[in-house]
């Protein structure tokens, strides 16, 4: 059961960065945005790690181990999705980012002994992919075919989060508070010498309360929790069940825009978050491999 809390803890973090953004702009640019939930992000899990007297590692296999997630999480789908939303609209490109859980629950059987690709759980991928389609409306697809880049771009996002997954599920052995700490560090520095090159971070002037509220959303919900949490989930529920989060994030982003930012609620959000519903219980309760012995455990709150 705690599983099934911290993954809908995860999935509501997440969601809400979608109306924080939106927010956040209000008083901030989107670089500076990405470097602050970043640092912030970095910043608390390194006090806690360091309260509970734990220790970063930085050898060649740890730092690998952070990058991969760092590049491959963070900084180039963030890249890919900004690039491809230019060109994108906001419905399509929700539609493009189905393909990860998609070809996470592929992928894993080849890369993971116990993770199985079964008739149940493909029927969830088709109910998650038919909830976007309900949320976004089959009008998202007229664009299909147009502006080709954009679109790859937004693919190459959904395939860099999926490819992450699968690599912390077979490969990453580290315990979770280090991993997250280590690969947001990582982010975090590449990310903050674009915000200075490119905008002007310490001019917030026109930053009231809510935008620096939402900031601190993104930071300490969307990035510190979420990434800590992110880290424990994937081995103890498996890549193919981890990302099915992908198909419930747009619909709860729907819900907190109409709860944060006054958007009008619209029958086919309840519709979209009912069949996506369907599609993780089909996907989660498919044959489960036999019990392993886990790799690490939740490190306890300070």
């Amino acid at each position: 059961m705690h599983l099934v809390i911290l993954w809908s803890l995860l999935a509501v973090s997440w969601s809400g960065s979608y109306a924080a953004v939106k927010i956040g702009l209000d008083g901030f640019g989107p670089f500076t945005i990405v470097a602050g939930r970043l640092l912030i992000g970095a910043g608390m899990l390194y006090v806690i790690m360091r309260f509970r007297a734990g220790q970063l590692p930085v050898n060649g296999p740890a730092l690998l181990a952070y990058a991969v997630p760092a590049l491959f999480g963070n900084l180039v789908p963030f890249l890919l999705i900004g690039f491809g939303e230019l060109h994108v609209d906001s419905g399509l490109a929700a539609l493009l980012m189905g393909i990860a859980p998609v070809v996470t629950v592929m992928l894993a059987p080849l890369l993971i002994t116990d993770e199985y690709l079964t008739p149940r759980s493909l029927f969830g991928i088709a109910f998650g992919l038919a909830g976007l389609l309900v949320l976004v409306g089959t009008t998202a697809l007229s664009g299909l075919g147009q502006h080709v880049t954009g679109q790859l771009a937004i693919l190459g996002a959904a395939l860099c989060y999926a490819g992450t997954t699968l690599y912390v599920r077979r490969w990453i052995t580290l315990p979770p508070l280090q991993m997250a700490t280590g690969s947001l560090v990582l982010s975090a520095i590449p990310a903050t010498i674009g915000a200075f090159a490119l905008e002007t971070p310490f001019e917030t002037g026109n930053a009231g309360p809510a935008p620096i509220l939402a900031l601190l959303y993104l930071g300490v919900c969307s990035t510190a929790a979420a990434t800590l949490i992110y880290f424990y989930l994937v081995p103890h529920l498996g890549a193919g069940r981890m990302q099915q989060i992908n198909f419930v994030v747009p619909a709860l982003g729907t819900l907190f825009g109409v709860a944060l930012l006054g958007e009008p609620l619209q029958a086919n959000a309840l519709a979209s978050l009912a069949l996506i519903t369907i599609a993780v219980y089909l996907v989660t309760s498919a044959r489960r491999p036999s019990p392993v012995t886990l790799r690490h455990d939740m490190p306890e709150a300070p």
